[in-house]
């Protein structure tokens, strides 16, 4: 379901899906509303509709509106976003430390540089704001993927290939060079304990 939502295959509730989030954002960022007062309200709202919808039907009916007995959450629907939340949290730890721990120093580069942008991101709007831009992004980017998929994957590829050639440059004219002056310098102390030790022996 939650595949359909993103993918617009269920139009009315990625429409609602997104209409929350905005309506959210507006209310607590851009007018500045307590949650409590929000929450409150919809409360009062909720209420007063279900009270005057079972006199309504009681007055027009005549008979008790049938709400007691039916089930608002399913079980198995609790469960099974639990799962998924659950999911994607071990994922994303198991990436982090896969990407961590590999040895690597490329990729804890691009791992580094994409955690400093995202603290860049979040010193420049408040979590609010950086959660509605990330429903707004995963209800938008993965709809345009999927029609422009062919021109992404090239251009992807395109800039992987010299994401990786900008790699080998900065590898072959900066760290090799670096570890070449390590290992000469290294060579020069030991050739001079070495004629130190000479001395001391002629002496």
């Amino acid at each position: 379901m939650v595949g359909d939502v993103i993918l617009w295959r269920r139009p009315l509730w990625s429409a609602l899906v997104v209409t929350v989030a905005t309506a959210t954002w507006v209310l607590f960022d851009v007018y500045k509303f307590n949650f409590v007062t929000v929450v409150a309200w919809i409360g009062m709202a909720v209420v007063t509709s279900l009270y005057l919808y079972g006199h309504l039907v009681r007055l027009f009916r005549k008979e008790e509106p049938d709400l007691m007995d039916r089930q608002f959450v399913r079980e198995e629907r609790v469960v099974e976003a639990a799962r998924s939340v659950g999911s994607g949290i071990e994922l994303a730890a198991r990436c982090l430390v896969r990407m961590s721990t590999n040895g690597d120093w490329r990729v804890l580069t691009h791992l580094v540089v994409e955690l400093g942008f995202l603290a860049y991101l979040g010193s420049l709007v408040d979590f609010l704001t950086l959660v509605y831009l990330g429903v707004v992004m995963a209800m938008t980017l993965p709809l345009a993927y999927k029609k422009n998929e062919r021109k992404i994957l090239n251009a992807a590829v395109e800039a992987q290939t010299k994401g990786m050639q900008f790699l080998y440059m900065v590898d072959e004219k900066v760290v090799r060079r670096l570890k070449g002056k390590v290992v000469a310098v290294a060579s020069m102390n030991e050739d001079n304990h070495s004629k130190d030790q000479k001395e001391e022996k002629v002496e």
